[in-house]
């Protein structure tokens, strides 16, 4: 099973967008697939590229010779990731929490024990919360993502089952 994000909304159900738990892996296997590649691909395809493991490194490099091989079926052109090669470090508990301080202010819309926390969450949870909170984007989805993790105020700190 791999990490299903409720902000995401339908995206799971259609796979027509690439779902952030895929994105992590496609940056860890230093790849870029534009949305029009991604869904020219099968559903069988998505699907599979959603749930194989990208664990070790043995792993990622599985998941980039099927991706190619999906690509090359389907008249897809990949490219190298920019900015690569990807370490699993960027999205670390100090990583996340450096991210947040500067995209939300000191305290933003953590609370006290948030922090501590933050070692606790999934690689791809912590993977999440740094893409979401690029200064780029607006900062609704992080918080949506805070408060669905249990990492916000209006949470109530609280992190939610499974």
């Amino acid at each position: 099973m791999y990490r299903q994000f409720a902000l995401e909304g339908e995206v799971h159900a259609s796979l027509d967008c690439v779902p952030l738990s895929v994105r992590r892996k496609l940056d860890l296997a230093e790849i870029k697939i534009s949305l029009a590649g991604w869904q020219a691909l099968s559903r069988a395809e998505r699907l599979a590229l959603c749930h194989l493991p990208v664990d070790t490194d043995e792993d990622v490099a599985v998941y980039a010779e099927v991706l190619r091989g999906f690509a090359e079926r389907a008249g897809v052109a990949l490219a190298p990731l920019a900015g690569a090669p990807v370490r699993r470090a960027a999205w670390d508990r100090d990583s996340v929490s450096a991210r947040l301080r500067d995209r939300l202010g000191p305290d933003g819309a953590l609370d006290e024990g948030a922090l501590g926390r933050l070692a606790e969450l999934t690689e791809e949870e912590r993977y999440a919360i740094v893409k979401l909170a690029d200064p780029k984007r607006g900062p609704e989805k992080l918080r949506a993502l805070l408060g669905e993790l249990g990492l916000s105020r209006d949470a109530g700190g609280e992190r939610p089952p499974g």
